[in-house]
């Protein structure tokens, strides 16, 4: 079809649509020009003209969309793009930030690295990718696998302030620790450039935490993964916060999480500490999804869905968002609506997207997946296009 065509409007039906507060059974949905432009009951939407899609009973709910993904098990995003994105679109996250993470970076050459994401991804016409998140390298080397390699360090401002001037239209999220030298005024500066920033790799305390959150933090990163707390209580027996610990309590901040099957980076209990303390309001699952390659080996361990790396450490995983989603809800008893905000809105908000992306609502653009009762995706719409499985 070229671009002159204008396509046939699309009737989905016979669908259990996900909405953001409940599940419409026998719904239907039209999309023109990429867009939802009705929803309803399948008896009472019909449109002249469209091509009909029945999906007998399948759920419809938005497409996942993931801030937290180095790659699709196999391949790394800043190797090759255009395979990751392919491959995630076909699981159904219809929305991602491609992250770099500090044991990928490049000593010296961080910007060549930007620059070549952007050289590369600038040629496809359409994708699923919305910008870059950064993880470092202004992280805590004491907490996170892999830190014998890339580049940690404390912030330099010339430095990240050359790369907002460069790239701050492709920079969409950071991850850095708040107890660092020079990481208030980092970011500051980063949030007042309109990025997104949260806490991770890091020991902050609660005190340190809260400088953050003044200075504009807005996120944890991967919720009790690569954290601790430095400072010993002063009796024997008690704790004081860390940085998990002003996650829990903070309206100001939205947790990440890694669900993997065996609770491995987060334990089943503490997945529900984090869901009752936080409510799905304030929490975003993420797959940290990371690669392997001949020369960078990460294996699983003989877990299915995390990678362990050559030194045994836990070091992202193998996950997709739908394997993510099934495990938080095995773990939580979540809705389905709970899941979706969690996995699609909370995210598409903080990335200042939900008026167009992150929920089914009329005018958003039909970023679309079904699928079964088991999580089983069975088909992918990006801006009203279906992809093939």
């Amino acid at each position: 079809m070229s671009s002159s065509e204008k396509q046939a409007p699309i009737l989905i039906r016979h669908c259990r649509a996900i909405c953001a507060d409940h599940v419409l059974p026998e719904a239907a949905i039209v999309i023109e020009d990429g867009l939802i432009t009705a929803m309803g009951s399948d008896a009472e939407i019909r449109i002249d003209g469209a091509t009909v899609i029945d999906v007998q009973g399948q759920y419809l709910a938005p497409g996942f969309v993931d801030v937290h993904c180095h790659g699709d098990g196999t391949n790394r995003f800043f190797d090759d793009p255009a395979t990751v994105s392919s491959n995630l679109l076909k699981q159904g996250t219809t929305t991602v930030l491609a992250t770099l993470g500090y044991p990928d970076m490049q000593s010296g050459n961080v910007d060549g690295q930007l620059r070549d994401f952007r050289e590369t991804t600038q040629s496809f016409s359409s994708s699923n990718i919305a910008g870059i998140h950064l993880e470092g390298p202004y992280v805590n080397p004491k907490y996170g696998a892999q830190t014998n390699r890339g580049v940690i360090k404390d912030p330099d401002a010339n430095e990240y302030r050359a790369w907002l001037d460069e790239h701050g239209d492709l920079i969409k999220w950071w991850t850095c620790a708040p107890e660092l030298p020079g990481a208030i005024p980092f970011i500051a500066t980063a949030v007042r450039r309109g990025g997104v920033v949260g806490a991770g790799h890091s020991e902050a305390t609660a005190e340190e935490m809260q400088a953050a959150i003044n200075a504009g933090l807005r996120v944890v990163t991967h919720w009790t993964n690569a954290t601790g707390n430095p400072i010993a209580a002063k009796y024997r027996g008690t704790r004081y916060p860390g940085i998990d610990e002003v996650a829990l309590v903070s309206d100001e901040l939205t947790a990440e999480i890694i669900p993997d099957e065996k609770g491995l980076h987060v334990h089943p209990i503490m997945a529900q500490l984090l869901y009752k303390a936080k409510g799905p309001e304030r929490i975003m699952i993420i797959t940290d999804a990371g690669y392997s390659r001949e020369d960078d080996p990460v294996g699983n361990g003989g877990q299915c869905d995390v990678s362990i790396d050559a030194n045994g450490d836990l070091a992202g995983s193998r996950l997709t968002m739908s394997g993510a989603c099934r495990n938080f809800r095995r773990f939580t008893n979540c809705t389905w609506p709970e899941l979706f905000r969690m996995a699609a809105l909370n995210p598409a908000v903080m990335l200042g997207l939900d008026q167009e992306i992150g929920s089914l609502e009329l005018g958003k653009r039909a970023n679309l997946i079904l699928f079964d009762n088991e999580l089983n995706v069975s088909k992918v719409c990006l801006r009203g296009v279906f992809t093939s499985m």
